[in-house]
């Protein structure tokens, strides 16, 4: 419950993170952590858990479902590269862009869906959209980049392109970090009888 374990939770999911560059494990693994703590905020009734978490995991299964059924590579034809990237990275920038506003009024958002008395403002909403804002530059640059390289042939704007699962990776950690010590702040210590 201090601030050592805190940073040996946050240590330990950007290794496990880190270990896992491929999209098709890392991003159903982060999906189900997602799930794992919103079902926790459910089970406790911390509606604060339970709208962060679940707010970030319908949009980003979304994302992951466009993406690993193919519909957006079926939507461009394969030559057309600049077109391609652009709705890669268009779509990437629009769900993280909806991740982070609604992170950004996540307790407005929170009192017009429930009628919890325990929804507050938490240190977490402080960092959360940070991440994702973090994740939508990233995503904007990316957008950028590929116009750069596709369309004005500067083919040496490659830095997103071949750095952009670790980019997005360690985000990924830190939010789940930052979900998981929420968590730990909130359990309350067992008070022994004496």
């Amino acid at each position: 419950m201090n601030g050592t374990s805190k940073l040996l939770d946050f240590i330990s999911a950007i290794i496990i993170f880190g270990t896992l560059w491929n999209y098709l494990i890392a991003a159903p693994l982060y999906l189900l952590l997602l799930a794992t703590c919103t079902a926790y905020g459910v089970y406790v009734k911390n509606t604060n858990i339970t709208h962060i978490s679940a707010f970030i995991l319908v949009l980003s299964a979304l994302n992951f479902t466009l993406f690993s059924t193919g519909i957006i590579n079926d939507m461009t034809d394969a030559e057309n590269e600049l077109l391609q990237g652009n709705i890669v990275f268009g779509v990437q920038l629009f769900f993280n862009f909806m991740i982070a506003t609604l992170l950004i009024f996540r307790v407005q958002l929170s009192r017009k869906i429930s009628n919890a008395k325990d929804i507050k403002l938490t240190y977490f909403d402080g960092i959360l959209h940070w991440i994702y804002i973090y994740i939508t530059v990233i995503y904007l640059l990316g957008l950028i980049e590929n116009i750069g390289w596709a369309y004005f042939e500067f083919k040496s704007w490659t830095f997103i392109f071949n750095n952009i699962k670790e980019l997005i990776y360690v985000a990924w950690a830190l939010c789940f970090s930052t979900l998981l010590t929420m968590i730990i702040s909130t359990i309350k210590p067992q008070v022994k009888p004496q």
